[in-house]
Formats: structure tokens, C-alpha cells, sequence
């Protein structure tokens, strides 16, 4: 028989005494209120579940596992009230109840011994020591509810733990602590370890800076500009000889600016400048010094200057100084600032760089801070001019000299179609040329691949005629038109050539070379190309009736529209009596009255109304030319100036034979060359760069107009 629960307990056991909150493990706040009060509606469900069967051992043990949170002195009663046979026959039942003598502190009071029928005796101690523990933590212990109990197996006594809930806290906050500082110092190092490449993959390190010790580049190899070279000179002896200057107390001007077109050779005169002195070339590129960092831009420069103390004398090369040298205003941010200031300084400071000569280059000279510019620091201006035909011819020779040009190759003539070129676009023609002849297997390069190569550079590439019949009788009066009106204004340049073959963006072309060189235009002359640029559009009216007219004058009227208003606007010109003598930019445009916004704009579409009315006129009194030069178009869809004229007169027969003496001509080039008959192509389409472009028939402005300006 098991023993009744009169031996089990002793009868002074408060069995029924009521805890406290503290000691049955409720919490006072509303997380543990509302906590307790789930675990309540869950009893109840249970014990609803346990009437209906109450031999259900599963639900008799449930039902203790919810009391237990709410509780434990409830568990103990219940446990105690069933049969002990039934009772201690389910086991979850019995580790419930062990669980509810321990959150009631009521485990001394439990002779485990009879109670489990199991040798306990040699384990007491521990069980007592155990015990003792759970008393003195148990207000923690019901505070925080958290308990672990652990049963043994068969024949293993049981072990009951009780968390301090303070002490493991902290505990928890100790060894989140000393993880995180660990993490914190291991980031730490391992970011100092990288903190090299980190810099450099942002941009931040610094830029390791060799000079050219030997430059090769002397005067020889600059053409076009003997003017800049005389006043460069005074430099290169400086740099030779200082002592020929300082006997006599002269100084030599701290730095050299040079402006000019893109292309005109500044870069190259600078690295001349070296290659005459002997001295070492240190180059750098104003967008270096940009960075997203505030400082590494000034001490790139400081970093710049101090190598260049060290290879004193010697050069020191910033192209497009504008990108860092602009004009200062309260509006800019830190960094630019600061690169700013420390250039000027290091041109003009406190520390003086004997020997050091700064030439600096750039497109926009009035963009730079007057700082800059002064005298002191880059007080030389320096300006490198686009090449006049002297200038060209000579670029021509010296780039053709490394060439193998056919005997019948006539530069002076490429250099009068040239003009308005710089020495870039010279050697980009001849280069193109001689890749053409090279992928011909040619053994020179003949005047034909010469002629393309201009075309090309001038108005694009040659593409295939993708328009329609309707099109191309379009394009051809279109063109037409800008040709017979430049024939008939004599302050008009001669017409080159003019096509209805797509070329770049526009579907058709007219332009024309000027006879010499020009530095000024008169005002007859601006009218005779605002004219030639409405003749298109007056053109395909006359023709075709007003509703019929195309969006190929899109270029014609942006130019004449951009032309007619800096006259108005810069050059004092108008079509009235009196125009208005005055000069305006964009900016002084914007902040004007309307009233002279409005005169502005009167004066610019009188302009363009004039010019319309005396191509129309012209047009419609040379209605039989404008047939016969458009129905040679559409033939042969690209004539020259000589073709034109036949056109006009009504020769197209003379056209055809024209033509078939310059294709035997040409058969006979390329022989000479090396070609054979079956790579000689029909010159129908033959190429001649044009300076100037009059008019287009594209929906696209022609990108290539390099003698309006």
C-alpha cells in the first residue's frame, strides 16, 4: 500500500496558507496581469475538459502545467486530493506537482523519500542544500518565474536549479558588453589595416606623381603658331640660363596661361616648352583635384608643388585649369574652396618656388577667378590662335612627311578647303585617309580616300538613301533652293557641293568654301547667309504650296533664328534704319523689360522676314533654274561646284561626261596606287570638306558648321 498523505507531510504543514504575489511569481505589471490572466482562462477550459473525463490522465496533467503559472498551491491541493495510486501513476502529473513544491517553497516539508519510494538518503544533502537556496532566492525566483527543473532517469536522483534572475541579467549585460568591445576593436583593425586601399578605392589616396625627365617633343613639332613660340621663348632661356635675367633684377613671370580653341595644340606647346629647356615635365589635369572629400583636393596640390621644389628648375603642366580655377562665389561648397586657395597660395604664397614654371591651359579664359590671373601668379595670357592658311599648310606638311602621299595629292587646295581647322582636325583627315588606303591595300593614299576623309569630318558619313521618291524630290528643291539663292547673293561664299545623299543626322546638304580668309563679316554678308538659309523653305513653298512644306528646315531656321539674333543683339545690326547699338549676353537678356525683350525680338524676326522675302522673290524669278538644278539632284544626287553650274544651264548631258573623264582619272590614281580595276568605285558621290555649312534637309541640325563662326 502507499503511504497515506498524513505520513507523507506532517499535520503542521500550511498546506491551504495563501502566498503572497511575491512568492507564487506574479508580476504587478500589466504584461504579467494580462499573462496570468490567459493562464487562468486556459485552467478553466481544462478543468470543463477534465469533468467530462476525469480519469484522463493527459488533461489532469495539463490542467497542473497551467496552474502552475498562476497558482502552485492550487496544483499541490488537487494533486494531494486524487487517489495516490492514480496520482503517482502519471508521471507528468508528478513533475508538476515536484514543479508547484518548489515554486510554494514547499519542498522541505515533502518526505521524498516515501513519497518517490526511492533510495534518497544518499543524496539528502544536496536536496537540502538545494532547498536552502530556493528559500533564500524565492522572492527573486517568484519575481522573474523563471525556473529549470530537470527529472533523472530511473534510478538518477533529481536536481532542481534556481536562477538568480538579477544576477544572470547581469551577467548578460557583462558579456554583451565585453563581445561588443571585442567586435568594436576587431572592426577597428581591420579597417586601419585597409585604410590604404579604402582610401584609393574612393579617390582619397595620394596620386604618385613622376615627372618626365626626358622630353622628346621640341618647337619643330609645333606648326601654326609662330607668334605663341616667339613669346615663349623668353621662358625656355629663363629656364636655361637663370643668371642672364637675375644680374639684371629681372624676374620672369611665375606662371604662363593658355587659351585657345580645342585642338589648337596647347598641350603640345607646353610639353615643347620642356623639351627646349632640358627640363624635367610634370603634367597634371585640373579634374584630379575634384574629389567627393573636403582637403584631398588641396593636398593633391601641395602634394603637386613640393615634387616639383624637389626637380627644380622644371615645368609644371595643369590642363583645363578651369575645372579648379573657376570664379569664386559664396555659393560654393568647402572642397572647391579650398583646392582654390591652395593653389594660389602655392603660386604665390609665403614659400617661394624658384624655378618652378606654371603653365596652365584651358578654353575659357573668362571663367577663371581674377586671383588667379593676376599679376604674380598666371599673369602672362597666352592665347593659341586656329591656324591661317600658312599656319594649315604647314601642319599639313609636317603630318604628311610621316605619310606616303600619291604624287597628284594637292595639299595647298586641301588647306583652302580647310579653313576655320585646327591641327587636330588637320591630322584626323589625313589619318582617316590613310586607315581607308591601308584597308585597300593601297600603296599611297590617293586624293579620292583624301576627299572622303574631308566629307566625312565636315558633314558625317555617307549613308544609304532610305527616302522615298516624294522624298528625294523634296530634298532636291529643298537643297536646290539654298544653292540658286547663294549663286544669286553676291555677298554669298561660293558654293562647294550640294547632295541629297543622307549625311549624319541631316537627309541632305549644301555648303560652301570661302574664297580667302576671313576675320570679319560685313553686314551684307550676314544677310546674304541669313537668304541662303531661307531658300530651302522658300524653295519647297514655291513648289509645293505652303501646306506641303517639310520639317527639313529645322537647322535652316535654329541657324538663322541664332544668327539673326546675335546681330541684333552683339553686332548692333538690323534690317530697320536705325538698329540699337548695344550688346547683350544670355544673363543681361534674361533680366531685361519686356518692352526690350520685345524690341529685341522685333528687330530678330525683321530680320528673318527680310531674308525670307528676298529668297522668294529671288526664287520665283529663277523658277526654270530651281527645275533644272533639283532634276540633277535627283539624277545624280551629288554635284559639285563645276556640276552645279552645268545643272543651272541646262548641260546635264556634260554632267555625264564630266564625270566619266574623272572616274578614268580616278581608275588611273588608284593604279598607280596599287589597286585594281575591280576596287575602283564610281566617284558619283565625290567628297570635298566644307568650311561652312549653308543649309540641311534633316530633321536634325547639321552637327558640322566649322566656318560660321
Amino acid at each position: 500500500m502507499p503511504p497515506s498523505w498524513e505520513a507523507l507531510a506532517p499535520s503542521s504543514r500550511r498546506v491551504w496558507q495563501p502566498l503572497c504575489p511575491q512568492q507564487r511569481g506574479y508580476t504587478s505589471d500589466s504584461t504579467g496581469d494580462h499573462r496570468s490572466l490567459t493562464w487562468r482562462r486556459k485552467a478553466s477550459q481544462l478543468q470543463r475538459s477534465l469533468d467530462l473525463e476525469p480519469e484522463n490522465p493527459r488533461r489532469f496533467a495539463e490542467l497542473l502545467r497551467a496552474l502552475n503559472h498562476f497558482d502552485p498551491q492550487q496544483v499541490i491541493r488537487l494533486f494531494e486530493l486524487r487517489d495516490p495510486r492514480v496520482a503517482f501513476s502519471n508521471s507528468e502529473a508528478v513533475r508538476e506537482y515536484v514543479r508547484a513544491l518548489v515554486l510554494a517553497n514547499r519542498l522541505d516539508y515533502v518526505d521524498l523519500d516515501a513519497l518517490l519510494g526511492r533510495q534518497w538518503r544518499e543524496v539528502q544533502q544536496n536536496i537540502n542544500t538545494t532547498a536552502q537556496v530556493a528559500s533564500d532566492a524565492s522572492n527573486a525566483a517568484g519575481a522573474s518565474g523563471i525556473v529549470e527543473l530537470k527529472l533523472p532517469n530511473k534510478g538518477e536522483p533529481i536536481q532542481v536549479q534556481i536562477a538568480d534572475s538579477h544576477r544572470r541579467a547581469l551577467w548578460r549585460l557583462l558579456r554583451s558588453a565585453v563581445t561588443m568591445l571585442i567586435m568594436v576593436a576587431g572592426v577597428t583593425v581591420f579597417a586601419e589595416g585597409l585604410a590604404g586601399n579604402v582610401q584609393k578605392g574612393f579617390g582619397m589616396g595620394s596620386k604618385k606623381i613622376t615627372p618626365v625627365e626626358e622630353v622628346n617633343t621640341t618647337f619643330n613639332d609645333v606648326k601654326g603658331c609662330d607668334e605663341v613660340k616667339d613669346e615663349l621663348q623668353e621662358i625656355i632661356l629663363y629656364l636655361r640660363d637663370p643668371d642672364r635675367f637675375t644680374r639684371l633684377g629681372a624676374k620672369l613671370p611665375k606662371g604662363v596661361m593658355m587659351s585657345g580653341s580645342p585642338g589648337t595644340g596647347k598641350t603640345l606647346l607646353a610639353r615643347a616648352i620642356a623639351g627646349e629647356a632640358g627640363v624635367p615635365f610634370l603634367q597634371a589635369s585640373g579634374s584630379e583635384f575634384e574629389e567627393m572629400f573636403v582637403g584631398v583636393g588641396a593636398r593633391r596640390i601641395r602634394d603637386l608643388f613640393q615634387e616639383a621644389r624637389k626637380h627644380a628648375p622644371c615645368i609644371v603642366f595643369i590642363d583645363e585649369i578651369d575645372a579648379v580655377g573657376s570664379k569664386r562665389s559664396s555659393r560654393d561648397n568647402t572642397a572647391v574652396r579650398m583646392t582654390l586657395n591652395q593653389l594660389l597660395v602655392e603660386m604665390d604664397g609665403f614659400e617661394n618656388n624658384t624655378g618652378v614654371v606654371v603653365i596652365c591651359a584651358t578654353n575659357f579664359p573668362e571663367s577663371l577667378d581674377k586671383a588667379l590671373t593676376r599679376p604674380g601668379r598666371l599673369d602672362r595670357q597666352i592665347v593659341v590662335p586656329i591656324p591661317d592658311l600658312k599656319g594649315r599648310m604647314e601642319i599639313l606638311e609636317m603630318y604628311a612627311s610621316k605619310l606616303k602621299l600619291d604624287q597628284k595629292v594637292d595639299l595647298k587646295t586641301l588647306a583652302r578647303r580647310t579653313a576655320g581647322m585646327t591641327g587636330a582636325d588637320l591630322a584626323n583627315i589625313l589619318n582617316i585617309a590613310a586607315v581607308r588606303s591601308s584597308a585597300e591595300n593601297l600603296l599611297c593614299i590617293p586624293s579620292k580616300y583624301l576627299e572622303e576623309a574631308f566629307d566625312r569630318v565636315v558633314v558625317g558619313l555617307e549613308r544609304r538613301n532610305p527616302m522615298s521618291e516624294q522624298e528625294k524630290k523634296l530634298t532636291a528643291y529643298h537643297e536646290g533652293g539654298h544653292t540658286l539663292v547663294s549663286i544669286g547673293n553676291s555677298g554669298a561664299d561660293p558654293v562647294h557641293k550640294a547632295t541629297i545623299m543622307p549625311r549624319g543626322n541631316a537627309l541632305g546638304v549644301t555648303w560652301s568654301i570661302p574664297e580667302r580668309e576671313k576675320y570679319s563679316e560685313r553686314l551684307f554678308e550676314l544677310q546674304a547667309r541669313l537668304r541662303v538659309l531661307m531658300g530651302g523653305k522658300a524653295a519647297e513653298e514655291l513648289i509645293f504650296g505652303p501646306e506641303n512644306v517639310t520639317a527639313g528646315c529645322t537647322s535652316d531656321l535654329r541657324q538663322a533664328t541664332g544668327l539673326a539674333r546675335r546681330m541684333v543683339m552683339n553686332f548692333g545690326m538690323s534690317a530697320q534704319q536705325q538698329s540699337g547699338l548695344l550688346s547683350l549676353d544670355v544673363d543681361e537678356y534674361a533680366v531685361l523689360s519686356d518692352q526690350a525683350k520685345h524690341e529685341i525680338d522685333e528687330k530678330t524676326q525683321c530680320l528673318l522676314t527680310d531674308a525670307y522675302s528676298h529668297a522668294a522673290e529671288y526664287l520665283r524669278s529663277h523658277e526654270e533654274q530651281l527645275h533644272r538644278l533639283a532634276q540633277a539632284l535627283i539624277e545624280f544626287e551629288t554635284l559639285s561646284a563645276e556640276e552645279i553650274k552645268l545643272a543651272v544651264e541646262g548641260r546635264a548631258t556634260s554632267i555625264i561626261e564630266l564625270r566619266q573623264r574623272e572616274e578614268e582619272n580616278t581608275k588611273k590614281e588608284l593604279a598607280d596606287c596599287g589597286a585594281t580595276a575591280k576596287e575602283v568605285q564610281s566617284p558619283k558621290t565625290r567628297k570635298t570638306k566644307a568650311p561652312k555649312s549653308i543649309g540641311s534637309a534633316g530633321t536634325v541640325p547639321n552637327p558640322a558648321e566649322p566656318a560660321e563662326e
